[in-house]
């Protein structure tokens, strides 16, 4: 009989913040954010819609904004450094199975657009 420990690593102990994303930190190595990124159907939905917004601003030569709201624990962190990811051009990123079709989609006015991108989060900040 196959267990359950011999299919997948579970850590013997963990700790207030272990599986917390740093965005500004982590987005310089793409791989943290990849290795266990799972694409869901849903996802690859707002991927879609992310990226066409972004296209959007582009093909209308305009200023946009938005915001991302979801409960604690959701992802948020992990989409938006996706995000940034697929933005800055990051090879693994767009290499990423699930995420081929809507990279594709957004290729032709994506492709050397260069964003500024601002990885900033706010968690544990305080207001002065």
């Amino acid at each position: 009989m196959t267990l359950l420990k011999d299919l997948i690593d579970i850590p013997e102990q963990v700790h207030r913040g272990d599986f917390v994303l740093k965005l500004a930190e982590d987005v310089t190595r793409p791989d943290v954010v990849l290795n266990d990124y799972v694409v869901t159907d849903e996802l690859v939905k707002c991927f879609d819609s992310a990226l066409g917004f972004v296209r959007n601003a582009i093909q209308n030569r305009s200023s946009k904004a938005t915001y991302l709201h979801a409960s604690f624990g959701a992802g948020k962190s992990a989409f938006m450094a996706v995000t940034h990811l697929l933005l800055q051009g990051e090879s693994a990123a767009r290499a990423k199975a699930e995420l081929a079709p809507i990279v594709r989609k957004y290729e032709d006015r994506l492709a050397g657009q260069k964003f500024l991108l601002v990885p900033y989060q706010a968690v544990g900040a305080t207001s002065a």
